[in-house]
């Protein structure tokens, strides 16, 4: 299935992409000629893959009746400032006090499946072309 994202460029160094009946905007920082008004490319990038994974730990959690309710994720990484490539990705979470044992490394290996990170381990194929 063929789907598609239009990318409209703003003022200054803003980018918003529209598709499947959303719009996510992108700026940079101010330091790279940007105003900071929305998370740059990258930011987006590492947004999608800790919502990815939180997407994950949600669904195992709502199919075990498992409550949300103090569960946290957060995701560190690390960024060559030569390169600004990211060279690890720390995903941190945090369970309550009571969440059960027995779910603990599922869920852990659950998260592992995020979508968005298999891309990284088996990438698509990129073309560009001129329309």
């Amino acid at each position: 299935m063929l789907k598609k994202i239009k990318v409209e460029f703003g003022e200054g160094k803003k980018l918003n992409a529209t598709g499947d009946g959303f719009t996510a905007g992108t700026d940079l920082p101010v330091d790279k000629g940007g105003e900071g008004s929305a998370p740059s490319p990258l930011d987006l990038f590492i947004t999608s893959l800790a919502t990815c994974a939180a997407y994950y730990a949600r669904n195992f959690c709502e199919s075990k009746a498992i409550t949300m309710n103090g569960i946290a994720l957060n995701v560190e990484y690390v960024q060559n400032p030569e390169t600004s490539h990211i060279s690890k990705v720390n995903y941190l979470l945090t369970l309550p006090e009571g969440f059960p044992e027995k779910y603990k490394a599922a869920l852990l290996r659950t998260i592992d499946l995020c979508t968005v990170k298999k891309h990284l381990i088996n990438p698509p194929a990129f073309e560009l072309e001129l329309v």
